[in-house]
């Protein structure tokens, strides 16, 4: 009798176990499920917003030059130190060369799309109130010229730290 009830304990544990395992499988199945689309998700919204930020080409001709590449003029160097994005640059410059390097940019191309991107991304940033301030005061000014604007003066900071980016 003892042994029937040993037996059946132990064909029950046994079953239990498999079943908890089964379960922990299937719970670990989609967590591998939730990865992959995850993954899918990070990529369509890089995607995104990368099609978002792409500029334009909507620039000030007074700020920058169109040759290629497109080059501040002293008009446009003179606007980034009187807005005070030159002292925001310096003081925080490694929040936007971070986010350069995050981006993976490995062409010149690239570097101006992310440095543009850059300034898009951290403009919620409490720094960036001198330029908010300077927009409201100045309702004129096409936000999304002075990112180009702007994003180029990044760029060309972040050429002069990496100078192995030649393509």
């Amino acid at each position: 009798m003892k042994d029937t009830i040993m037996q059946a304990a132990l064909a029950i544990g046994i079953a239990t176990i498999i079943g908890g395992l089964v379960y922990i499988g299937r719970k670990l199945q989609i967590l591998d499920d939730l990865k992959e689309t995850m993954e899918k998700v990070k990529h369509n919204v890089k995607v995104i917003c990368d099609t978002l930020s792409k500029p334009k080409i909507d620039f000030n001709p007074q700020d920058i030059q169109s040759y290629s590449p497109l080059k501040l003029t002293t008009v446009g160097e003179k606007k980034i130190i009187d807005i005070g994005f030159a002292d925001i640059f310096r003081n925080n410059s490694s929040d936007f060369l971070g986010f350069i390097k995050s981006e993976s940019a490995g062409t010149k191309y690239d570097v101006e799309i992310a440095a543009i991107k850059s300034v898009k991304v951290l403009f919620d940033k409490e720094y960036f109130n001198p330029i908010k301030s300077y927009l409201y005061n100045n309702p004129s000014e096409n936000v999304d010229t002075l990112f180009t604007t702007l994003g180029v003066y990044v760029r060309d900071n972040y050429l002069e730290q990496y100078p192995e980016i030649t393509e």
